[in-house]
């Protein structure tokens, strides 16, 4: 976009133009890749490469550019040089022009920093490890690293590549923290992968962690409870129960996430409980993480509005300090009115 003073320095230079700059002045090459109708763009513009501190740690290193995917000569070529298929992309060159890192999707605040970091570990930098894997690399925490990387960018899909990964292992070499992103958001809970992690969580606690593995887990359940709040699977009282049943025999630290999830479930299945459920809600909320508040409320809201009053909604929805969460539970609850 512009040029921004304090924060960052985007220069009105091509691709081209920059790769020289940059090796001239022993430098790396940022780009910026964005359109005009996308939102993270218009944050990361206003409110992120602005910031002083973004500056201090750009401008002395690298030479910046922003370029428009969908505009000018020079911005679809930046597109079509990289692959780049969602907005923002960024990309760090070296003063040759090779790749050396690249990822997508809007940072907030000083986290943005850390993800351009990356560029400087070997076990994250995209260029590096794209180049390790197209020589013939097949390590396993080689692969599993480019693999996740690769997600990062956003430029193809990678599920058949996280198939032949999974299947060319043992079931012994699959219980590893370089494996964990497989059992992660990719699989869902009742999934084989998903099955396979439950069946083995005390496998994956030793090997990488408890704290660690029980996050995963606990992941796994909300996502359970919210699709069925969210009407994205049948509401099945038999199922629920047995679920329940084994989140309270996995013992999973810090998950009073789930307590909640199951008074909403129950609320639910008998429509009633809305005073008490609204008590464990103010006195848990403080305990449990933010996104995992906000995802609870987004879910439970419009699941079982009936047995609230407007006032108690009210209050629900002061709980939540994201806007745009906040709007679309509004809009829900108003379609059903009509």
């Amino acid at each position: 976009m512009t040029a921004i003073a304090q924060g960052v320095n985007f220069q009105e230079l091509t691709l081209e133009q920059a790769i020289a700059k940059a090796k001239a002045e022993n430098k790396l090459v940022f780009i910026d890749s964005y359109t005009d109708w996308c939102g993270p763009c218009k944050m990361m513009a206003k409110d992120i490469f602005p910031m002083k501190e973004m500056g201090d740690y750009f401008n002395p290193k690298y030479i910046s550019i922003s370029s428009n995917a969908e505009k000018g000569e020079d911005g679809p070529l930046v597109r079509a040089k990289f692959g780049i298929k969602a907005y923002p992309t960024f990309v760090i060159l070296d003063g040759d022009g090779n790749m050396i890192h690249m990822f997508a999707g809007g940072v907030l605040s000083l986290a943005f920093i850390d993800k351009v970091e990356e560029s400087f570990n070997p076990d994250m930098a995209f260029g590096n490890l794209q180049k390790r894997y197209n020589s013939g690399e097949r390590d396993k925490k080689l692969v599993a690293n480019y693999i996740k990387a690769l997600m990062g960018t956003y430029t193809t899909d990678v599920t058949k590549m996280i198939d032949d990964f999974a299947n060319s292992l043992s079931e012994k070499d699959l219980i590893c923290d370089e494996c964990l992103f497989i059992f992660d958001d990719l699989a869902r809970l009742d999934s084989p992968r998903g099955k396979f992690l439950i069946e083995n969580i005390e496998k994956f606690r030793k090997e990488v962690g408890r704290e660690k593995i029980d996050n995963v887990v606990k992941k796994k359940f909300a996502a359970y409870y919210s699709n069925v709040l969210g009407k994205q699977r049948a509401v099945n009282a038999v199922e629920i129960e047995q679920i329940n049943k084994q989140v309270a025999a996995l013992n999973l630290k810090n998950s009073d996430i789930l307590p909640l999830f199951q008074s909403a479930m129950s609320s639910l299945l008998n429509k009633q409980g809305g005073d008490e459920l609204l008590k464990l809600i103010k006195s848990t909320a403080p305990k449990v993480e933010r996104t995992e508040r906000i995802l609870f409320l987004y879910y439970t809201i419009p699941a079982i509005s009936e047995i609230w009053s407007k006032e108690q909604i009210d209050e629900l929805l002061a709980m939540i300090d994201d806007n745009n969460t906040r709007n679309l539970i509004v809009k829900a609850l108003d379609r059903q009115k009509k």
